[in-house]
């Protein structure tokens, strides 16, 4: 553990308060931090006449700082060098969303003196996981319904753009197999009415098999109390694949 890591871990000790004590320990960790909110500060008086409400949050591990800007934009920074899958993301949303009107909110890349920053537009909703198991009970057929859309459209699109992006740019997409979000437990965001209104967090989209990351929603989903969510919707998936394919159900 490195002596900045050692101090930082002191000093959190003493703030009272998860938000804060992580809003702390990110930009003692990460000072770059400090320079990726002044540019948003400064997109913003050159973009939109300044701003007027931001706030922020941080992906799982603190590896990312999200910037959420007069509820009109969001822009993304990674904080931890690793691989930026900003462009790969922005190529793959921009396509799958001609596709399916469920799919991630319109993004750009920025080149910000050789930083890759993502920008999107701000989802008015709330993730799934932010409800009341009741509330997700209630309207369990609605919701199964839009995932399951979802899933099936996006799953039989093949744009051609794209395809160098697939493991085999030949494969071709079948029952639970094609482009897939990869993170709907996580990411799903609604409306109070039980619209879902976006997915956001689209990096991890890629043509593969459904059902590893299906497994994970559904356990994600259960430990929230929403038991039941993941079979109501594969078997709307199924319906409507097969209803779309009938000659495979007889095969």
């Amino acid at each position: 553990m490195s002596l900045r890591h050692t101090l930082v871990n002191i000093i959190c000790g003493f703030i009272p308060g998860k938000n804060a004590r992580t809003r702390v320990r990110v930009f003692l960790m990460y000072p770059v931090a400090f320079s990726y909110v002044r540019y948003v500060k400064h997109w913003a008086r050159e973009n939109c006449g300044g701003v007027r409400s931001l706030s922020m949050a941080f992906g799982v591990g603190c590896r990312n700082l999200v910037v959420m800007l007069n509820k009109e934009h969001v822009f993304k920074f990674l904080l931890v060098k690793r691989e930026n899958p900003a462009l790969r993301e922005e190529r793959i949303v921009n396509a799958l969303r001609r596709v399916s009107p469920l799919m991630s909110p319109k993004m750009e890349v920025i080149d910000w003196n050789g930083v890759l920053v993502r920008r999107y537009d701000f989802v008015h909703g709330k993730l799934l996981c932010d409800f009341a198991p009741s509330e997700i009970f209630a309207h369990q057929e609605k919701i199964a319904k839009q995932l399951a859309e979802f899933m099936y459209k996006i799953g039989c699109a093949d744009p051609a753009e794209i395809r160098d992006l697939k493991p085999d740019p030949n494969a071709v997409p079948g029952y639970m197999y094609g482009w897939f979000h990869n993170d709907i437990g996580n990411n799903c965001m609604l409306d109070d009415d039980m619209n879902i209104v976006g997915f956001i967090d689209c990096d991890k989209t890629a043509f593969c098999d459904f059902r590893t990351s299906l497994s994970y929603a559904n356990h994600h989903w259960d430990k929230h109390g929403f038991q039941g969510l993941m079979v109501h919707t594969l078997y709307e998936y199924s319906n409507l694949y097969f209803a779309k394919h009938k000659n495979i159900r007889g095969q």
